[in-house]
């Protein structure tokens, strides 16, 4: 809407800076169709500071547009397997002339026989990327050059190998167990040759391990459809969503199910490499879920998280031990825009 704001100009300016001859508004309107009339008769999930919203009790059958789903029941398994739950995050500490310095820092829960059993916290460890170090990392020169430019490909560099890392560790050391993943079972093109998410599933595969990789939302709403049938379970069960994924993804390693591991828990996506109703069996009958999620991947999360006592603590290790000299800085965004929220 345009506000007249006669009120507050005088009479000379007011006939120059009048926009009542622009066909603003209708330009606007026409950019794109706006078909409201779609709306009329839809259920509908109001969003919230852009974070992905999901009905409580889900979209209703009408919205499956993939035929009748097969929903097969969970039933815990009770025989004892260790679960290993992993997680990381990375941030950016610091930047010079020539490049960037980013933290990351990864967390390792485990659990047996239904318990929690003991946590790990891995970091931080601290990576400065520039020209000449990203050349050892054998990333593709276009993309090398993206993750110089972008600090959000830059975490996500590090973020990716550090799990890729710490999971590859654990598919080789443990037996008959479940590592318990964060996100789904997809290749990256971060990855290194030797820690990549297909050597990870060989080396589960050779030792009898179990893969499972929950992801918290998913932006396919494709998935969010054909799991509708879930919300009427009373129990834990799952659905096959392979072909959806695959038809959309590449890359994808493991069977795609949407689950649900609670009475009253929200519908997930799951990627498993493993028999599916084995592998979430036991995860089931040995790693405490609360809320429909695992606790040792609630743990992890939790202990991979960054600390502001942390990143002061990493900012003066940098000074003390580095020979950097600091200089004076500035948010931009926050002089430019004030007070108003960014």
């Amino acid at each position: 809407m345009l506000i007249n704001m006669t009120t507050q100009l005088s009479t000379p300016f007011t006939a120059s800076l009048s926009l009542g001859n622009l066909d603003i508004v209708e330009s606007v309107s026409k950019c794109l169709t706006p078909k409201l009339d779609g709306l009329r008769g839809k259920k509908i999930v109001f969003s919230c500071d852009d974070k992905k919203m999901v009905p409580v009790d889900g979209w209703g059958l009408r919205a499956n547009l993939y035929g009748a789903a097969t929903v097969t029941t969970i039933r815990p398994i009770r025989e004892n397997t260790m679960v290993a739950a992993i997680d990381s995050s990375s941030v950016k500490l610091a930047e010079t002339e020539e490049g960037s310095l980013y933290g990351v820092k990864c967390g390792i829960a485990t659990a047996y026989g239904g318990r929690a059993l003991m946590h790990f916290k891995i970091g931080p460890v601290l990576f400065y990327l520039s020209e000449s170090t990203i050349q050892d990392s054998e990333l593709e020169d276009r993309l090398a050059r993206l993750v110089l430019l972008d600090d959000d490909f830059a975490k996500r560099l590090i973020r990716v190998r550090a799990e890729r890392a710490v999971q590859k560790e654990l598919a080789g050391h443990f037996s008959d167990s479940i590592v318990l993943v964060d996100g789904s079972l997809k290749a990256s093109i971060f990855e290194d040759r030797d820690r990549s998410m297909a050597r990870i599933a060989e080396e589960s595969v050779l030792r009898r391990n179990m893969v499972i990789g929950i992801s918290k939302g998913t932006r396919l709403k494709a998935l969010e459809r054909a799991a509708a049938p879930l919300t009427k379970v009373p129990g834990p069960a799952y659905i096959e969503v392979d072909m959806i994924i695959k038809s959309l993804i590449r890359n994808t390693v493991g069977s795609n199910l949407m689950v649900k591991l609670g009475k009253s828990s929200p519908v997930l996506r799951a990627d498993v490499i493993g028999d599916r109703s084995e592998s979430l069996g036991r995860l089931l009958g040995n790693d405490p879920v609360a809320g429909g999620y695992p606790e040792t991947l609630r743990l992890a999360h939790y202990i991979s998280t960054f600390s502001g006592t942390e990143m002061t603590c990493l900012r003066s290790h940098v000074l003390n031990n580095y020979d950097v000299t600091e200089l004076a800085a500035d948010d931009i965004r926050r002089t430019l825009l004030g007070s108003i929220s960014v």
